[in-house]
């Protein structure tokens, strides 16, 4: 089934915008969901690792997804998350799941307590794979399973998994996964800070957080790279090189929420256990944006 749906180029790994009452904010999401539609971003991740997704019940994750594909209009690609949880929880989410969602695929997230074992990591996703009516993709974001990148591997050769995001930038493993994979499984990266580097080694593309605020930028860093364009591709990186790596600094949502909030998008509001920036991380972040080119920052305002 991997055959059926492929993924490249840039994908924004869309937040959720909460209210005061602690609900999803619908209407500062349908603003978002509209900018990012306006601009040349290939596909949207919703539910993804910097939505808050584990903090979400499953019905807030369908209703999310729903909605953005409301607003989107079959315009942009859509991939649906599926939170992490214990193998048996996921399977049963995955199957009531695909009866309701409205997208191409479902990005599988590790399983909560994660898997200390290359056979548990496969048994998790190999399950999931056999339940879903729909082709997944597997989020990956630990580096500790011994033997990860073999285990990645043969799960590329299962006909219902179609790619895999790789959160931890790791060079190496990303090499591995595009020497050793069939030619229909696509790789891509969700660690902005590594986008650049891993697209020149070869990734198909990217989830990127930070294009919540800049869309338009990521995305022609993307196509500068594709066209061979490293010149104009660098100075983008750099222009937002230090915002992503203080995005590092106390969890992308956030931090992706503190400058969406500066240029007043949502709310600067997340779920416990996560908290919003300190006020020495809101500081640089600002430091930084006054920093930007003017052009970047006008884009990022309308």
């Amino acid at each position: 089934m991997n055959n059926a749906f492929r993924l490249s180029g840039m994908g924004v790994n869309l937040v959720t915008p909460f209210n005061a009452a602690g609900e999803i904010d619908f209407p500062a999401l349908e603003r978002l969901v509209l900018k990012i539609k306006s601009t040349p971003i290939e596909f949207i991740a919703v539910n993804g690792s910097a939505s808050e997704a584990a903090l979400l019940s499953p019905e807030e994750c369908l209703r999310s997804l729903e909605f953005v594909a409301e607003i989107n209009k079959n315009e942009k690609s859509i991939i649906g998350g599926l939170p992490g949880g214990d193998t048996r929880s996921s399977v049963s989410q995955i199957l009531s799941f695909t009866e309701r969602t409205p997208c191409a695929a479902i990005l599988c997230h590790e399983p909560l307590p994660r898997a200390r074992t290359a056979s548990g990591y496969l048994g998790h996703f190999r399950s999931l794979a056999q339940a879903s009516a729909l082709p997944i993709i597997i989020e990956h974001n630990q580096s500790s399973i011994p033997d990860v990148s073999e285990a990645l591997v043969e799960l590329a050769r299962d006909p219902n998994v179609c790619g895999i995001v790789d959160a931890t930038g790791d060079v190496a493993l990303n090499g591995e996964l595009i020497r050793n994979t069939p030619d229909n499984f696509f790789v891509l990266t969700s660690r902005d800070v590594m986008i650049l580097p891993l697209m020149a080694l070869g990734v198909d593309g990217a989830v990127s957080t930070i294009a919540n605020a800049f869309p338009q930028e990521c995305s022609d860093m993307m196509g500068q790279m594709a066209f061979g364009n490293f010149q104009d591709a660098q100075t983008t990186h750099h222009s937002l090189a230090p915002l992503l790596r203080i995005l590092e600094l106390e969890g992308e949502a956030s931090g992706i929420k503190a400058i969406l909030n500066h240029f007043h998008w949502l709310e600067n509001l997340v779920r416990l256990p996560n908290t919003p920036v300190s006020e020495e991380t809101r500081t640089a972040i600002y430091q930084e944006l006054a920093a930007l080119p003017q052009q970047m920052v006008e884009n990022a305002m309308q």
